[in-house]
């Protein structure tokens, strides 16, 4: 199997390129105990009140430092300094690993970006600067993270996957598609089912492949970057939203799997890695084993995430309840039901958990087809081709046509969750909290299954009783995600924990950590 071989050897050409080497006399990246415990707990407590995916936590994690300290600007090695050691007080990073020339690495991204923002407030002028502003800062982390986590053996991944998905892949459309594009598109989707890239990630992505030296040599392209920021902007924005990306990201998932799972074969054990290169019944059993595991390690982050669901639907339901629907109820409406309030407080986390227990985990059949095709992968020769056909163009009329009956359809569940609430005596405020928490619990829902279902490499089989569940249940799960994406903007509960209790709170364990540095050094100069 050569690509295997190839892939090896790649891969451990990777793993020398991820390892930093510190310099003789280069002293250690480190904090103190007592702060980082502080730092964590406040930093578990903040991921159940703002929900997000755990591959994302880190990258949102120095979003939020730089967007607390960007704008003070000044010095850069300071910041730099401050970013790594709040995220290795926050458990992100390890402690006493990582060298302090990583620091300037990390000062010279701030630095960049902060000439970027300056560049576009002279040129633009303020209004326009703070509308680029959060855009600006999630491109900073994730270049940050880059610098911080290369992970250039992901990089090996994505570049292998997506040779052999590219191989199998036909788009068919009935305007001009340049190969170019195509190929964007391909990787793009790949990127997305494998690394699970966010929207910031995958702009990041796209300005390395438009703009090569932007990441190390930026001196060359800053000055085209503030004229056009808002055309790079666009540019961008219309390659993520292309009409392919979702069919394409759809064909990609099952590969994205199988090539998570030959990826956990191979560093089961790497040192032995190459055995598998000419004994396929040792390879076809190490998958198997792999399947197992993957299928049980899922059970337990199933549960982690339903419980960090649960935990934050009942926590922000509840605080609503008291702030918000209690207060309404009694003074404006001057009518109380406990029967909703209970309702309200109660249902949302026993859905999630009903929802829980309906997951299931895949079988031997699922296994068989993983197998199968790993050693495609691999080994294939003759290469199904499947055929992507870009969303049909519909004049306006039958688009006008088909929106409408599409309304009529999705405010029918609407119709019914309500006139079953108003029949109970619902306010309308608490009618409104009812349908916002049942729609984010289902996208919720959707969103933990998805964990499930991407071990499935087999076709999904459409039946009757599935089409009437999910016509019922997809306008919910779109408005949950609308909520769920947006939310964040305007969550007071993010908003008191970000200015009222974490940035006094870094500053007080950042004045910690100076005087026990202080400390330390007149502790030395007894010695």
């Amino acid at each position: 199997m050569q690509k295997l071989a190839i892939l090896l050897e790649n891969l451990a050409q990777s793993d020398f390129k991820d390892k930093r080497i510190k310099q003789e006399g280069e002293e250690l990246i480190k904090v103190s105990i007592m702060t980082s415990a502080i730092a964590f707990m406040y930093e578990k407590i903040r991921t159940i009140v703002d929900y997000n995916e755990e591959h994302l936590l880190r990258k949102s994690a120095v979003f939020r430092i730089l967007k607390r300290r960007f704008l003070g600007g000044g010095d850069y090695y300071k910041m730099g300094e401050n970013v790594i050691k709040e995220l290795i007080s926050a458990r992100y990073l390890e402690n006493n690993k990582l060298p302090e020339s990583l620091i300037v690495d990390v000062a010279q991204v701030i630095e960049k970006y902060d000439l970027l923002y300056t560049g576009v407030e002279n040129r633009h002028g303020i209004k326009a600067a703070l509308s680029l502003y959060d855009w600006i800062l999630n491109i900073a982390a994730c270049e940050i993270e880059e610098v911080i986590v290369p992970a250039s053996k992901t990089k090996v991944l994505v570049r292998f996957m997506y040779d052999e998905v590219r191989e199998r892949i036909e788009v068919v459309s009935l305007r001009t598609l340049s190969e170019e594009e195509k190929n964007l598109q391909i990787f793009l989707a790949v990127n997305r089912s494998l690394v699970k890239s966010d929207k910031p990630m995958l702009e990041y992505l796209i300005i390395k492949l438009w703009h090569a030296d932007w990441k190390n040599n930026y001196q060359l392209v800053l000055s085209q970057f503030i004229e056009q920021i808002f055309e790079i902007k666009n540019e961008i924005n219309q390659q993520i939203n292309h009409r392919l990306a979702n069919k394409l990201l759809q064909f990609c998932r099952r590969y994205a799997m199988m090539t998570l799972i030959l990826r956990d074969v191979i560093y089961a054990d790497f040192q032995k890695a190459s055995l598998l290169i000419d004994n396929p019944d040792l390879l076809e059993i190490k998958i198997r084993e792999k399947c197992q595991s993957k299928y049980i390690e899922t059970k337990k982050r199933l549960k982690t995430q339903i419980w960090r669901a649960i935990v934050y639907v009942f926590l922000t339901k509840m605080l609503l309840a008291l702030i918000v629907e209690i207060p309404f109820d009694m003074y404006l409406l001057h009518t109380f039901n406990i029967i909703a309030l209970a309702v309200n407080i109660i249902f949302p986390p026993i859905l999630m958990i009903l929802i829980a227990v309906t997951i299931r985990i895949p079988g031997e059949k699922n296994t068989n087809a993983m197998v199968k095709g790993i050693f495609d992968l691999l080994e294939g020769e003759h290469k199904d081709v499947q055929y992507i056909r870009e969303p049909k163009r519909r004049n306006w009329f039958i688009w006008s046509l088909l929106n409408f009956v599409y309304l009529i359809s999705y405010l029918v569940p609407f119709a019914l969750i309500i006139y079953a609430l108003n029949y109970l005596q619902f306010s309308i405020l608490s009618i409104c909290l009812f349908i916002i928490f049942f729609s984010i619990v289902s996208f919720f829902g959707v969103r933990i299954r998805r964990l499930a279902r991407e071990l499935n490499v087999l076709k999904k089989k459409e039946n009757i009783p599935g089409e009437i569940f999910d016509f019922f249940t997809l306008p919910f799960i779109r408005l949950g995600r609308f909520l769920a994406l947006n939310f964040s903007k305007v969550n007071i509960f993010v908003y008191f924990l970000d200015f009222l209790i974490e940035a006094p709170l870094k500053i007080v364990l950042q004045g910690i950590e100076e005087w026990l540095a202080f400390f330390k050094e007149k502790k030395e100069d007894l010695e």
